[in-house]
């Protein structure tokens, strides 16, 4: 695994690993018989004929992160991330998942799955496993039957907070749950995804008690509540992304050719879908020269790999956006003619939100106290008058409480209401070693206008790029428990 460094597990481990990992699938989901492949959820593309539904019925909705799909599997002491080809990553250090303890001495998570995906936190310069699913608890595989919003808050409950509040986690990878809104303030999550200087959207929360969540983001997740957790594709899961980013993942199918105006080393580009036996090979793209002589250069490397292209509206033509090495199949047929329909109908942004904000059914009753609880949740989290961020706002939008040393109250300066904006250098020296590469420092005493300008000033109250300006930050996740979690 390129983004940590983890080496693969040897195949006589994997083997057995997959076996455990499967069966724990398979008792939590009712599925009956032997999983194959990769048993993950997968979002198809809405198109508008799923807008009535999406109305109709109770969704959540969540940004929908530009990462690495892994399942997180804990078990026996370690912790493996599995990607979509059934690899599995022993992460090391190990990031010490403790099951909350009340007290009592606390233990490792043992048969724990869930569902997230890697992504490079813009502001620490760090990686973040984002929760955004739960299938399995310390051996609890009724989880995945709950409702959405449990599954939400039993993750936070029984994996990440706990982590927040022990030592030896400090330094791991970051375990996080992952904000999501009420289809109804799908209008706040688009408020949270910003430009930064380099064109390229990210979504950014700095109202999180555990510290700011800056990820790259490429659309929105459209989640059904009711449902419970969904093996493969499933339809009523749904992923919306703006035209532009629209893509499918195709079989990219070289075939070696000297370019007549260059005499030079080219090759001739189609590309292809999964049909029902075999690989379809749909028709030749005319992807730019300087593309395809990389291609030529490193043929081994990008022949029969998969790609990720996006339709080209203007130019009528399939646009290359990049490689996808951690798939081994393109998308299925059904997959791409889906893709295809929502290219085509174009469902807007606006559209999106102004159907969702006026046209959605009522909250369901036995909806309301979850809701409710996480609505004062984020409420909290918003509150900057707890005894580490006196005056130093930058300190606790980028800065985790496990990651550098506590600063002390002389560093931190004046309580709230009488504090000099100068007596936070000092806390900005003790933690200012990860601080610094988080915020992209320019020549000069300074923050200079790195690529994250734009997303801390989102931060700060200056939104700008994507979202039209709201006045209400978001509204996002929250779930509960049985026997193992008992009263979550």
């Amino acid at each position: 695994m390129a983004e940590l460094g983890l080496e693969q597990q040897p195949r006589h481990l994997v083997s057995r690993l997959r076996d455990h990992l499967v069966n724990v699938f398979a008792m939590a989901t009712n599925h009956p018989g032997q999983l194959r492949g990769f048993p993950g959820s997968m979002p198809m593309t809405m198109s508008r004929r799923h807008l009535s539904m999406i109305c109709a019925m109770d969704y959540v909705v969540l940004e929908k992160s530009d990462g690495m799909r892994y399942l997180l599997f804990a078990t026996a002491g370690a912790v493996y991330l599995v990607d979509r080809r059934m690899n599995f990553f022993d992460v090391k250090p190990n990031p010490y998942l403790v099951v909350r303890s009340d007290g009592a001495e606390p233990q490792m998570h043992d048969n724990t799955v869930l569902d997230g995906e890697l992504t490079m936190n813009q502001a620490t310069g760090e990686y973040d496993y984002l929760v955004y699913d739960c299938i399995a608890i310390h051996g609890d595989v009724s989880v995945a039957q709950w409702d959405y919003r449990r599954r939400m808050k039993a993750a936070h409950v029984w994996v990440a907070q706990p982590r927040l509040y022990i030592p030896d986690a400090t330094g791991t990878l970051r375990i996080r749950v992952k904000d999501y809104y009420e289809k109804v303030h799908i209008r706040d999550l688009f408020a949270h995804i910003v430009k930064d200087s380099d064109g390229e959207y990210v979504y950014a929360n700095h109202d999180r008690s555990d510290g700011v969540i800056a990820n790259h983001n490429d659309g929105v997740i459209l989640a059904p509540v009711r449902m419970t957790y969904p093996i493969k594709a499933c339809s009523a899961l749904l992923k919306w992304k703006p035209p532009h980013l629209n893509s499918v993942d195709f079989a990219l199918q070289l075939t070696p050719v000297t370019d007549p105006r260059t005499s030079t080393p080219s090759v001739t580009a189609h590309i292809a879908y999964k049909g029902d036996r075999d690989v379809v090979r749909l028709r030749e793209v005319y992807f730019p020269s300087a593309l395809r002589r990389e291609w030529a250069a490193d043929f081994e490397r990008y022949n029969n790999s998969i790609v990720e292209c996006a339709y080209d509206l203007q130019a009528g033509e399939w646009r290359y956006i990049r490689q996808r090495e951690d798939k081994e199949t393109p998308n299925f047929s059904s997959t791409v003619i889906d893709t295809m329909e929502s290219i085509a109908e174009s469902v807007l942004r606006d559209e999106l939100v102004r159907k969702l904000e006026t046209r959605s059914a009522p909250l369901p009753a036995d909806a309301q106290e979850t809701v409710e609880e996480h609505k004062a949740m984020l409420a909290a989290a918003r509150v900057r008058n707890d005894y580490w961020d006196a005056d130093n706002e930058l300190y606790v939008d980028v800065t985790v409480m496990s990651r550098v040393p506590v600063p002390s109250r002389e560093q931190l300066g004046p309580r709230r209401g009488g504090g000099r904006r100068g007596d936070v250098a000092g806390a900005r020296e003790q933690g200012g070693r990860a601080r610094e590469r988080e915020m992209d420092t320019g020549p000069g005493p300074g923050p200079g206008p790195g690529p994250m300008e734009g997303v801390m000033a989102a931060g700060r109250g200056r939104k700008r790029g994507y979202p039209d300006p709201v006045e209400s930050p978001p509204s996002s996740p929250a779930p509960q428990k049985e026997r193992v979690l008992e009263s979550v």
